[in-house]
């Protein structure tokens, strides 16, 4: 059975015809200047208009009746309390006189107390969604981005025979760092501190990950959560369908989208004319594959999100169509990191369940080589051992012994474990200490160090 969620309702004190007709107005004056903004912009244009229809328009309202109608007429209606829940993770509308549903980040799917009572209600909420995202034509299955940030989806008549369904993907306003993700069990310190070493690749010999899982496995989420760990002085191309990557902490970011005028392999060819230092990809879904694979054969590190059960799963999807990488060419890959999503009970749990070694071709077959296994009956990822070949790369670019560079991954889980000891897991705080040490490792190992003598000492 299925968990509630209570949705406190929109308190308005006078006729709710009211509110409609605001609506109304509302959309069919600023119809042309609403595509693209964001909510505080039109709350404000919100304001603005329903004061001159109070000054002009002969009605009154008090001042908890102007924040309700600002609320609802630049808002989404019944559903706008959900969309404003950091904790949602999903909106998912089946039609009329049905339940919401939703998935709630720590409670999992739940049934919500409200439904649209009437077509002409959802369909009010569908043309104000299409005309927020900018689009004129209604066709029955539409993807956008709500300009808000949340990934929308409306399966209409005749598609979905006889009923609107809309599907809304809400992704964290503050995406969660590495501590998060260590804090929420989705990985161990010791994890964190390989990708963060293969990442980095001390500043010279950075690695090429892929990111796979089955859908809303958080691949997207696991990226962005990685990517600071590269250096500051790095030019950083990233390539999405949907945009979901925020790399606001680097400088020299180049963020790029499809449009009618380049898809996905356009724009990771034309990526490779912009001087990159780091090539990501938000999703490798097409032929952009060949392309990306080439860029890291060229030299250039890659990095991205492919759906897959496994990492075999992902190496089979890359040489079959519609990618046709040529299995030679796959040897350049050296990390592949599985996500998995486990449902306990009625909540659900993201974890690494496997990272795998790219290795070399045996027999026509390339060799993935196991670093961390999911074992099922202790429902835990283990170690199995370090990524020799991956680890002998970076030592020889980076002038080191393949010693050298596992001591160092031991270094950084303890500065992991440091950062989770001192709650270091704000975006901003985070990205700070972690250039920090590249600015002067011995000094943020010496301190670590000093207090775990004064630690010691108390004790």
């Amino acid at each position: 059975m299925l968990g509630g969620y209570i949705v406190g309702e929109l308190r308005f004190s006078k006729d709710e015809r009211i509110l409609s007709s605001l609506e109304n107005k509302f959309m069919m004056k600023y119809s042309a200047r609403l595509p693209g903004l964001k909510r505080k912009e039109r709350d404000k244009r919100a304001e603005e208009f329903i004061q001159d229809e109070i000054k002009h328009g002969g009605i009154t309202l008090s001042e908890e009746d102007l924040k309700a109608a600002i609320t609802y007429i630049s808002g989404y209606g019944i559903i706008d309390p959900l969309i404003r829940d950091d904790h949602i993770e999903e909106i998912l509308i089946n039609g009329v006189n049905i339940p919401i549903m939703i998935y709630h980040r720590t409670r999992g799917k739940c049934k919500t107390n409200i439904e649209f009572r009437t077509e002409k209600g959802l369909n009010r909420l569908i043309e104000k969604i299409l005309i927020f995202c900018g689009i004129s034509s209604k066709k029955p299955i539409i993807d956008a981005i709500l300009p808000d940030g949340p990934r929308i989806n409306l399966t209409l008549p005749p598609v979905s025979f006889d009923k609107s369904v809309i599907t809304i993907r809400k992704y964290l306003e503050n995406p969660p760092t590495i501590i998060d993700l260590i804090n929420n069990g989705t990985m161990t310190p010791d994890m964190a501190a390989l990708i963060w070493v293969c990442v980095d690749g001390f500043g010279l010999a950075s690695r090429n990950i892929l990111i796979t899982g089955g859908t809303s496995s958080g691949k997207t989420t696991l990226l962005n959560s990685i990517l600071p760990f590269s250096r500051e002085h790095e030019r950083i191309v990233s390539i999405e369908d949907t945009m979901e990557l925020d790399l606001g902490y680097c400088e020299d970011w180049v963020r790029t989208t499809t449009t009618e005028f380049a898809n996905m392999e356009k724009l990771v060819e034309n990526s490779l004319r912009l001087r990159p230092d780091r090539v990501i990809v938000g999703e490798v879904r097409g032929r952009e594959a060949f392309n990306l694979i080439n860029a890291m054969n060229l030299g250039h590190t890659g990095m991205g999100t492919i759906h897959g059960d496994s990492s075999r799963d992902v190496l089979l999807k890359l040489t079959a169509p519609p990618m046709n990488v040529d299995p030679k060419m796959l040897v350049v890959l050296d990390l592949i990191i599985v996500l998995t999503r486990f449902h306990e009970g009625k909540a659900s749990k993201r974890m690494i369940t496997h990272i795998d070694e790219v290795g070399g071709m045996m027999e026509g077959q390339i060799q993935l080589g196991p670093v961390y296994g999911y074992n099922a009956k202790s429902k835990k990822t283990e170690f199995s051992r370090f990524p020799a070949v991956t680890i002998n790369k970076m030592a020889e670019i980076a002038g080191l012994s393949p010693k050298d560079v596992i001591d160092e991954i031991k270094k950084r889980e303890m500065i992991i474990k440091y950062m989770i000891a001192k709650n270091i897991n704000g975006e901003e705080y985070f990205v700070k200490f972690v250039r920090s040490f590249y600015d002067d490792p011995e000094k943020i190992l010496n301190n670590i160090m000093m207090e775990k003598r004064m630690l010691k000492r108390r004790h």
